[in-house]
């Protein structure tokens, strides 16, 4: 009797201990690359999928290694991701050579579960080599790169130095239509053009890497003069235009693009504190010499310029200098390594439709005597299933936001069944949509949004697609009602993109909303407005610092035609010093939905350990979100008369561990 009360205790102890112990985590499924691939691309992406769920209570992550052998004996790579994340992105080169790499899951507390089978896969340098020496001129520089586009894996090698080129009427310096396995090394060259132009379009291409430039205009494409006198009477200012700048009479784009920015020169020619986001005027007129006179609409606009104000002027050069400075229009795993970019004359970085395109330790740097770097935003990314991934990199004085991934708004031209949607290839500034058809895929989540009340009308998955020659033919798992189709159009009369009826229902891919995106370790300061302005599923913005904005560190909220909103999102270990210089509603880190107090679309929202200083209160807003985590924040306040943390129509927010302090006299 006394052995089976023995055992049975044992047994029973030994159960409890089973149910008390932490359960392990499983290990993921490896997907890319498989297993034995041979890879031209020495800047690899890694997927798998299976990972940890993701909690924004308790938050778990995947640890990736990359071995040069089988052991892992000789790490040469490896990282840890929140569980929002399921892909990677080395950012840097592997050399030729042999590789293994494998995932573990790990809990919230640290604890990593079994590793997955490891997978083996090679990296080769393409063996077809294309020179380019330095006296080229900007023709033969052209003739050389479509040779070697023609047959590859191929290698393009400029010969190191100092290259000075005038592009005559061409709008692209490297384009490329479906390239594969194509490398553009630039060696080190410093490339300085007599002309704005883009510097890289690609279209369709896979696996290619554009590393190790330096690109400039001269003169750059935006001007700048510093404030010498003022006439508030009659509406007028007087500038010097600074050395090494165009006249604005030099180039069309300066009288057709009006718009304008006041910066600080003593704060690095950030924007000038408690100043509206565009400063347009209303013509100009050469004085004398580099003095201009500048007119305004309204006279009082003049009294918002001190003498010795910066008045930057940088247009949108648009089809006159090709488009995005970088446009990289559907494809997968187009990488950019190690560019310096001094000036572009439109958007700087821009994708459409780009699957895993990562943008690693490029610079967006203002040089001594410059007010900007790029004119308008840094990064625009649109449409992106996966992706972008941007790590390691410097965005200076950029002419509008640093960094802004979406999807865009649709609408349907028809509803010839409560299951069917036919929707026009041409929407509202969706550059590529019509190349692409949308790319509608069977099992896409589609959300149905009504922009005037803010509410979500419904969700439906896509059952299938049937192309036709300017439209697309949606048919949906189910049958919905109570959307109204019609056209989404700019206003003409306005000067931003904005809604001529905000009752049309508006479709969005959440499928293709620039999910997984990843902003890390990256430096964004002096730029006129926000560091990233995000949407989408799943996203990691950590370690960056966001310093001397216009705007806030980190933002959430719908455009007019670039939604729809945040979720699975981890914001943690950055710093926002010294931002929201622009007089705006905004905040350090905010979270909103247009129109707000509708349905609360932001969800499943990890903000942690993030530094906030220097920012007019509120440090942190949230308005339409639901499940967030605010944890381990420490916020500096100027005064204790407002509030740091602000919230409104929102649900599941809980708040752990967060200080607030004055800053130290």
């Amino acid at each position: 009797m006394k052995f089976h009360l023995h055992l049975l205790t044992i047994l029973l102890l030994a159960s409890m201990a089973a149910l008390a112990a932490p359960e392990t985590p499983a290990s993921p499924l490896l997907i890319q690359p498989a297993e034995g691939a041979a890879l031209m691309m020495s800047v690899p992406h890694f997927q798998w999928r299976e990972g940890p769920a993701p909690n924004v209570e308790a938050m778990p992550a995947s640890d990736i290694q990359i071995a040069a052998d089988a052991d892992f004996k000789r790490i040469v790579d490896e990282d840890r991701l929140a569980a929002v994340i399921g892909w990677y992105v080395p950012d840097k080169e592997l050399a030729p050579g042999a590789y293994w790499w494998r995932v573990g899951a790990v809990d919230a507390r640290g604890r990593r579960g079994p590793w997955s089978p490891e997978r083996r896969f090679t990296v080769h340098q393409p063996e077809r080599v294309v020179k380019i020496p330095r006296n080229s001129t900007f023709a033969g520089i052209q003739s050389r790169l479509a040779e070697a586009a023609k047959q590859t894996p191929a290698l393009v090698q400029f010969e190191p130095g100092s290259y000075r080129l005038d592009p005559g009427r061409a709008t692209v310096f490297i384009a490329f239509t479906n390239a594969i396995d194509l490398v553009v090394d630039g060696g080190g060259a410093s490339i300085v053009f007599t002309r704005p132009l883009a510097l890289a379009h690609l279209e369709r291409g896979r696996r290619v890497l554009i590393k190790n430039f330096t690109f400039d205009f001269d003169p750059p494409a935006y001007t700048a003069g510093r404030v010498a006198s003022l006439d508030l009477k009659a509406g007028t200012m007087e500038a010097e235009i600074l050395p090494g700048h165009a006249l604005p009479d030099a180039w069309p784009a300066f009288s057709r693009d009006t718009k304008g920015m006041i910066t600080t020169e003593a704060e690095g020619f950030a924007m000038k504190r408690g100043i509206q986001l565009v400063v347009a005027h209303a013509g100009f007129e050469r004085m004398e010499g580099r003095r201009f006179r500048f007119r305004f609409d309204k006279a009082r606009t003049a009294g918002l310029f001190s003498v010795g104000d910066i008045y930057v002027l940088d247009p949108r050069w648009i089809a006159d200098a090709g488009g995005h400075g970088t446009a990289v229009n559907g494809g997968e795993d187009v990488v950019f390594l190690n560019l310096t970019i001094h000036s572009a004359a439109n958007e700087c970085l821009g994708s459409f439709y780009a699957d895993r395109h990562a943008i690693l330790h490029v610079r967006l740097e203002r040089p001594a005597g410059r007010a900007l770097s790029v004119n308008n935003g840094g990064n625009n990314h649109h449409n992106a299933r996966t992706g972008p991934w941007i790590e390691g990199c410097l965005f200076e004085n950029c002419g509008d936001d640093v960094c802004h991934v979406n999807g865009y708004a649709m609408a349907a031209a028809s509803q010839p069944a409560p299951d069917s949607l036919v929707i026009n290839l041409h929407q509202p500034y969706d550059q590529f949509g019509r190349e692409a058809r949308l790319d509608f895929r069977d099992g896409d989540r589609l959300l149905f949004y009504e922009e005037k009340t803010g509410r979500l009308l419904a969700e439906r998955r896509v059952a299938g697609v049937t192309p036709q020659e300017k439209t697309t033919q949606v048919r949906l798992d189910r049958p919905l009602d109570g959307i109204k189709t019609g056209k989404l159009l700019p206003s003409k009369q306005a000067n931003y993109a904005v809604l001529d009826d905000t009752a049309v229902t508006q479709i969005f891919n959440a499928s293709r909303m620039c999910n997984q995106f990843v902003f890390r370790n990256n430096v964004a300061r002096n730029s006129r407005r926000i560091g990233v302005l995000a949407k989408g599923n799943g996203g990691l913005i950590e370690g960056n610092l966001f310093e001397n904005l216009g705007g806030g560190g980190v933002e959430f909220w719908n455009a007019p035609f670039e939604g729809l909103a945040a979720e699975n999102y981890v914001v943690r270990d950055n710093r926002i010093l010294n931002c929201g210089r622009l007089a705006r509603k905004h905040a350090a880190i905010w979270a909103t939905m247009f129109k707000t107090g509708g349905d609360q679309l932001h969800r499943n929202l990890l903000i942690e350990r993030n530094e906030i200083a220097g920012f007019p209160p509120p440090a942190i807003l949230l308005h339409d979100a639901t499940n967030v985590v605010l944890r381990g924040n420490r916020i500096t306040v100027a005064s204790e008369a407002f509030e740091p943390v602000v919230f409104s129509n929102t649900s599941a927010v809980r708040r752990q561990s967060n200080t607030v302090a004055k800053p130290k006299p």
